[in-house]
């Protein structure tokens, strides 16, 4: 008998439309995940979804911008969905590949209940680095909603970057788009990360994983691999951080310092890339772009996030494979017990 497998992308998920009502959506729905382990009031949560898309609304129709996000998620479980193709198990199953989202339809959880009637279901985290707010939200989900019969069945991926034939797709990735007449040792490359709070405004850490950590070692490990490569053609290979302005002390440096620091430093060319995104995006295409292009420095690159490149969805689809393996054939990859799953492989936890 084929057997079944859904594969579920989970991406955070963007406003389709320059409209009031998805952005406010968009927010609203954010600020709800985060208030599942933040103190945030709900009239807090609905003022700032109110301002929020109408300011999103406005500023994206002046620009003629809507973003990119979710497309290029469909794109990515689609090029998943043709890699997966013809794999075997040993037998050939059926790979069914669906994009999902947390803060835009359709929502993880529509699409959760949606396969529950089939035999394997692996849920990709689609950020590089797990925390609460992602991988343990959709893990605590699982837990929820589904029977223990379920759960065998079930693995939630993430901690992607721990893998090493990640790292190497990043690095071919940042060396395929630096500019061909790029002078050796001159040009600075800033790795972009997505923020993440470090202490309340009382100072205290908050009392979840958000991934601080494991972005740190990402970075470290990121930006080691790059400078040590004999085609290296950066002087400098710095970290930044696209940060919030609210709930307290977030990571440093924020992008906007290491922007003005290489300015007034006097750096020639500034190459950016958003490592800590799997997809553009507000955050990447409206923010870090547009800090880099504003900054002042006499000549930038943008290097795009890894989107829906063949050599990254290639990627997802064996870690989705090796999932698969676990579960359908427990001898040999586990116990089959577990949702959670890493980066290197499906694992129990």
């Amino acid at each position: 008998m084929t057997r079944r497998i859904a594969v579920i992308m989970a991406a955070h998920g963007e406003a389709e439309t320059e409209g009031f009502l998805d952005n406010y959506s968009m927010t609203r729905r954010t600020l709800d995940h985060a208030a599942e382990v933040l103190p945030i009031p709900k009239p807090l949560r609905v003022f700032v979804s109110l301002l929020s898309g109408l300011k999103n609304s406005r500023s994206f129709r002046d620009a003629g911008y809507v973003s990119p996000h979710n497309p290029i998620t469909r794109r990515q479980a689609e090029a998943v969905r043709r890699s997966l193709s013809g794999r075997t198990i040993p037998e050939d199953p059926v790979y069914e590949v669906f994009p999902a989202f947390s803060a835009t339809p359709p929502s993880v959880e529509e699409v959760v209940e949606r396969t529950r009637g089939f035999d394997a279901r692996i849920l990709l985290s689609l950020s590089p680095v797990e925390s609460h707010l992602t991988f343990g939200s959709f893990c605590d989900h699982l837990e929820s909603v589904c029977t223990e019969e379920e759960l065998a069945g079930s693995r939630v991926l993430s901690g992607f970057w721990r893998a090493d034939d990640l790292r190497e797709i990043y690095r071919e990735h940042v060396f395929h788009h630096v500019p061909p007449d790029t002078a050796p040792g001159r040009p600075v490359l800033v790795l972009a990360f997505h923020g993440t709070l470090e202490a309340d405004r009382k100072g205290d850490v908050p009392p979840f994983s958000t991934g601080l950590e494991e972005t740190r070692s990402f970075a470290s490990i990121l930006g080691e691999a790059i400078a040590g490569d004999a085609r290296n053609p950066f002087g400098e290979v710095v970290t930044a951080y696209l940060n919030h302005d609210v709930g307290g002390r977030w990571t440093q440096p924020p992008l906007e310092s290491v922007l003005e620091r290489l300015k007034t430093d006097g750096a020639g060319h500034a190459v950016l890339f958003p490592a800590g995104y799997f997809a553009e995006g507000n955050e990447t295409l409206l923010r870090a772009k547009g800090l880099l292009e504003k900054s002042g420095i006499p000549r930038t690159t943008y290097i795009p996030c890894l989107n829906d490149s063949e050599a990254f969805c290639s990627f997802l689809a064996e870690r989705a494979a090796a999932a698969a393996r676990q579960i359908l054939l427990p001898k040999e990859g586990g116990t089959g017990a577990s949702v959670h799953g890493g980066g290197e492989a499906a694992q129990d936890a």
